[in-house]
């Protein structure tokens, strides 16, 4: 009888790979990008004058007649307050111990994710509205038994709605109302549907809690902790929240992402503090040349400069390069077999995976900057980054970021094209 695999299985060996193969994305082009602004935090804030309306006191007059009324130049202060940023991890005594021969070191393991997954979001929370929505609930629902399914708005039922593509299995929410309270706390979900089809116009999550309830009247998935106040300043302000226009219908189905004021400023008063949107009132149409030339000239009119950015997400990140499909212009970057990016106007169309859906930002990179209290880092103010939990063979860390994101230029340099058409 020969030998065969069965019989000699006992002495085989088993190869391992070198290493862990990552299976997450971990690519965050926004926050990278933008540059840290040089104006240092006195106390809880950056404050700083904005030029915001011109004297009124000029014009022409006949020979001898009376002057103009004399006017004055109008400034508002500009207050970037910093938010405060966390990532926790722990660990066990005998897995410290463990895993000094395993594929990797558990500590180095868990850092170095904590490191990544803190910054996707940030990253996430970099093309943010500053409230902390994750998602808009699409259909109320009382208590039931078992897992509690919650349906949410799509792209597919509202331009730029982002679904659950920012909600993910293991991850903690909470679902709540701007103006009230949250309405369920600490909610685990336990999985999570995202449509591709045009006709599902729902995703959905599920939460292990079956005495969840919740409604379609204005609330919103969170995630756990940074609900606050209807969320507002707990998160970072982001690109969305401040490249907005007060009067502007958004996804949320309300006028303005923020409010009336950003960064101390009212918008409602001082028009100039708004930036340019332009949007189609939720209905989708066909990203051109012209619409995007459009974009360059409305920021160029209004301020003199000429664009040096533009993001956006894949999707339409394609429906654009098919747009300008008889008018290729590429970067000079040059790979085996050809160009690797297109560009219009000579710049490079930036693709982010997390900027929002049915959206493309154009703008001058110098504007928007990352106003940093405290850098990041793993917080080792009592002598060491580990602390040992208190009656347990377990220790923790953190990692710390204290900052915002504000403006360092015109806000008039700063645009979002909505409702662009990316299933065609």
């Amino acid at each position: 009888m020969p030998l065969t695999l069965s019989t000699y299985d006992p002495v085989l060996k088993d190869f391992w790979g070198p290493a862990i193969v990552e299976q997450l994305n971990n690519d965050i082009p926004a926050w990278k990008i933008l540059d840290e602004s040089a104006r240092k935090y006195a106390g809880r804030a950056v404050v700083f004058p904005v030029h915001t309306t011109r004297n009124a006191g000029v014009g022409g007059r006949a020979e001898a007649g009376t002057l103009p009324t004399a006017g004055n130049q109008g400034h508002s202060l500009c207050t970037v307050t910093a938010t405060y940023q966390y990532g926790r991890f722990q660990v066990s005594g005998p897995t410290l111990a463990a895993g000094k021969h395993a594929f990797a070191e558990a500590l180095a393991m868990e850092m170095d994710g904590l490191m990544n997954d803190c910054k996707v979001d940030w990253g996430r929370q970099t093309w943010g509205d500053g409230t902390g929505r994750l998602a808009q609930i699409a259909t109320s629902a009382t208590a039931g038994t078992g897992s509690t399914v919650v349906p949410l708005q799509n792209r597919f039922q509202r331009a730029g709605q982002p679904g659950a593509r920012f909600i993910s299995i293991g991850q903690l929410v909470d679902i709540g109302s701007i103006a009230g309270g949250a309405q369920n706390i600490s909610q685990t979900v336990s999985a999570v549907s995202v449509s591709l089809n045009p006709a599902t116009t729902t995703d959905s999550i599920t939460l292990g809690n079956s005495a969840a309830t919740f409604s379609s009247s204005q609330q919103w998935v969170y995630n756990q902790g940074s609900y606050g106040s209807g969320g507002a300043g707990i998160e970072m302000m982001g690109i969305q929240g401040i490249v907005d226009v007060f009067t502007e219908a958004n996804m949320w189905g309300s006028n303005a992402f923020w409010s009336a004021n950003l960064h101390g400023i009212a918008r409602s008063a001082v028009t100039s503090w708004n930036a340019n949107v332009l949007g189609n009132s939720g209905t989708t149409r066909v990203l051109d040349s012209l619409l995007m030339q459009t974009g360059f000239d409305q920021i160029h009119t209004d301020t003199g400069q000429e664009a040096d950015l533009i993001w956006c997400q894949h999707s339409v990140a394609r429906v654009l390069f098919d747009s300008l499909v008889g008018d290729r212009r590429f970067a000079s970057t040059v790979f085996e077999g050809g160009y690797s990016k297109l560009t219009y106007n000579g710049v490079v169309v930036q693709k982010d995976r997390l900027a929002p859906y049915q959206g493309l930002f154009i703008g001058v990179r110098s504007t928007l900057q990352k106003f940093t209290m405290m850098p990041v880092q793993f917080i080792d103010k009592d002598g060491a980054i580990l602390s040992r939990v208190a009656n347990q063979d377990n220790f923790e860390g953190f990692i710390a970021y204290y900052g915002n994101l504000g403006l360092e230029g015109n806000m008039k340099s700063l645009l979002m094209i909505r409702d662009i058409r990316v299933d065609i």
